[in-house]
């Protein structure tokens, strides 16, 4: 029996090669094109991909970097953060977290119980806050404005792209709004791509100039304005995720059914789902569960070869903070897990997965 981990590995290859299958002749088209043209860094898919995101969104300015922590970090140059108090969720993945480590004074507060940021924790004298929409679910941006926050809002839409929060697509909320696409996204693509909206312009200018090793759309003969970095896209990533972004909401449908059977398959149990909320319909593009005995039971899917992943198994203000305790924190690293929505799971792998987890729990007492 192959290991764990190279069940995992391999499945993320197949889900891949499965998306290529998909839409081959869209894919292969560009490749031709980037490769025959000699497009390098500027060129036509990055200003496509950019106006289909600013579709979505419907926001003024949006900038394609060369990963999600990337657009977090010119988030922090766009909006001036450096060594200024910034709000973080106690509860999240290293990438959300790591930028405002290095660049500013983050606070970590405590999660709710369904993980988003624990808006009655979030200090008012911060200079900023950001909100990070996991899973599919979005952030209650109708509570959110009830606080009357004077600082900077980032919002993270990295697993929430083709959510919609009231029918709004998410991103068009906060002074910035990041996305991060990669191969465990709802936008697939190969290798990292990201993406920074606002509708401010000097917020706009600062990011353009951030991204461009200080100088504005890179333009070589004008002055250095601001410190920057390499923070622009190569045109394949672009492309490649131009044409995946052109079939998320057939993809989005493929996951929300398998969301579906998943939510069906836990009735009756001592498993809880984690929803997205009223006011959202989810992009759903991880399935989040939580479990008392969780350890136990994702050992048991392991072995049975089920992809299921822990979540954020660091609590950053243990590490990094001032060790107060953070109890929803704690107790979702310790109880919740996510299982894969692939596009490319069959029903002969959906009924795998629900054999093995009804076979686990006809074994466990649910008293304990």
């Amino acid at each position: 029996m192959p290991s764990y981990n190279n069940f995992v590995r391999q499945r993320k290859k197949k889900d891949l090669a499965y998306d290529y299958k998909l839409h081959k002749a869209e894919y292969d088209k560009v490749i031709k094109d980037i490769m025959s043209n000699g497009y390098d860094v500027y060129g036509p898919y990055k200003t496509k991909l950019e106006k289909q995101i600013k579709k979505l969104t419907g926001r003024k300015h949006v900038f394609l970097v060369n990963s999600g922590t990337a657009a977090i970090k010119s988030a922090i140059f766009g909006l001036n953060l450096f060594n200024k108090k910034v709000v973080v969720s106690s509860f999240n993945y290293n990438a959300c977290v790591n930028q405002f480590q290095t660049f500013c004074k983050p606070v970590y507060v405590d999660c709710n119980n369904d993980g988003i940021i624990d808006f009655d924790r979030i200090p008012r004298n911060s200079d900023a806050v950001m909100l990070v929409n996991y899973n599919g679910s979005v952030a209650d941006y109708d509570s959110f404005k009830k606080l009357k926050y004077k600082g900077k809002v980032i919002v993270d839409c990295s697993q929430s792209f083709g959510s919609t929060y009231k029918g709004k697509f998410d991103g068009y909320f906060g002074d910035v709004a990041v996305f991060s696409f990669s191969g465990q996204k709802p936008v697939a693509t190969r290798g990292y791509l990201g993406a920074v909206v606002t509708d401010d312009d000097a917020i706009a200018h600062r990011i353009d100039c951030a991204i461009n090793q200080g100088k504005s759309g890179e333009i070589r003969d004008m002055a250095t304005e601001t410190i920057g970095f390499r923070g622009v896209k190569e045109e394949l990533q672009c492309a490649l995720t131009y044409v995946g972004i052109k079939h998320w909401k057939k993809h989005q449908r493929i996951r929300t059914r398998m969301a579906k059977f998943f939510t069906r398959l836990f009735e009756n149990t001592p498993v809880r789902v984690v929803g997205a909320g009223k006011k959202v319909v989810s992009s759903h593009s991880k399935f989040m569960i939580c479990y008392d005995n969780m350890q136990d039971f994702a050992n048991y899917l392991r072995q049975h070869m089920v992809n299921i992943q822990y979540t954020y198994l660091d609590n950053w203000n243990d590490l990094w903070g001032d060790g107060a305790k953070r109890p929803n924190t704690d107790r979702l690293i310790k109880q919740a897990a996510l299982l894969a929505l692939s596009i490319s799971y069959s029903q002969k792998d959906l009924d795998h997965i629900a054999g093995v987890v009804k076979k686990y729990f006809k074994q466990v007492d649910f008293q304990k």
